[in-house]
């Protein structure tokens, strides 16, 4: 089995096994009640199977999960296997002649290896547990691997490119606004775009609810947030894909600022306020629908879990000084909700 492909379900959290042909390998993982099973099958020697042995190889390897009274080698005796999900993916350099098998077969993906392109016919599922954007990933990397020099540098996280690019836009302008004074004095950041809401009532400078994302007061500010972010950035962008990312991101920072904007008035308590901590609250907010929208576990995820996250990170908010919370909040409200209107992944099955 080749390398990269060992490696990606290695990280996904699936086990291999071999089975016949020797070409063919399957990889497993395994949930509650059932099994995510990848049938794959190396052809770049050639080997291409027909329809009648493609169906025949699937309904056996279902055959060897799916065990409802508990015959499963490995597992406690009597455990049961419910839910068998299959997807079979053909490793080739002639994709023409495998499209035959994607138009009269099922759950069957096309990877062609003189291209490095994932090939996903409209018949066929759009997306199995993350693997779309995880494989698509891989050609991004390949592809720049094979284009630049070897330098043996990588990416410092090997983060998505969306999470990556907004971890460094933060960074660059709080380089660029430490050169033009001190970046914890509340007056230079109002200067340079924090938000403060007479700027806004009296000014109408509703773009300060934009810019004060990227402004940060100090380093410590700027790595706390910008660490969080690149943690849970990275799994939701992985979910949701890289535009549906960028959207939560922007609405949750835009949000939270919007809510810290009306409590500020409110209250009568005006403070200059800035920072990218609205919109990781809203990643955060968003990681939590994907996680109840696969039924409360994914990938070591639970919905408990990152409820208790949010509440200490909350409390430890209203408990401190200098804190805009209300962002906090508004942040991850509107995170939350917009990821329930643009997430529709294939739920998991338990």
């Amino acid at each position: 089995m080749r390398n990269e492909w060992m490696e990606i379900f290695s990280q996904e959290g699936y086990r291999f096994c071999k089975v016949k042909p020797e070409e063919t390998g399957v990889f497993y993982k395994f949930y509650e009640e059932g099994f995510h099973l990848v049938m794959f099958i190396d052809g770049t020697n050639g080997y291409l199977p027909t329809m009648g042995q493609l169906q025949v190889m699937q309904e056996r390897v279902q055959e060897l999960f799916y065990h409802p009274v508990g015959r499963l080698q490995d597992f406690p005796e009597g455990f049961p296997v419910y839910h068998v999900e299959l997807l079979t993916i053909l490793l080739t350099n002639q994709s023409e002649n495998a499209k035959q098998l994607c138009s009269e077969g099922k759950n069957i993906w096309i990877y062609d290896q003189d291209r490095k392109q994932l090939i996903i016919y409209e018949n066929q599922p759009g997306d199995f547990w993350g693997l779309k954007n995880r494989i698509e990933h891989m050609d991004v990397q390949q592809n720049s691997r094979a284009s630049a020099p070897v330098s043996g540098k990588h990416s410092i996280m090997q983060l998505p490119f969306v999470t990556e690019l907004i971890a460094l836009a933060n960074i660059l302008v709080y380089i660029i606004l430490s050169f033009g004074g001190a970046t914890e004095d509340a007056f230079y950041m109002a200067s340079r775009g924090a938000m403060y809401p007479e700027f806004l009532t009296i000014n109408h400078q509703w773009w300060r609810l934009l810019t004060a994302m990227f402004l940060h007061f100090g380093v410590t500010h700027l790595m706390n947030n910008m660490v969080i972010f690149c943690c849970v950035g990275s799994r939701l962008e992985k979910y949701i894909g890289h535009w549906k990312m960028a959207v939560v991101y922007f609405a949750a920072g835009i949000g939270g600022g919007l809510l810290s904007y009306i409590m500020m008035l409110l209250s009568g308590n005006y403070a200059v306020s800035g920072g990218a901590s609205g919109a990781v609250f809203g990643v955060i907010g968003g990681l939590l629908w994907v996680v109840i929208y696969h039924r409360g576990k994914l990938e070591g995820m639970t919905t408990k879990g990152i409820l208790i996250m949010v509440v200490l990170s909350l409390y430890f908010g209203f408990t401190s000084t200098g804190v805009d919370n209300w962002c906090h909040v508004g942040g991850m409200l509107c995170g939350f909700l917009a990821t329930l209107i643009l997430y529709h992944g294939k739920r998991q099955k338990y």
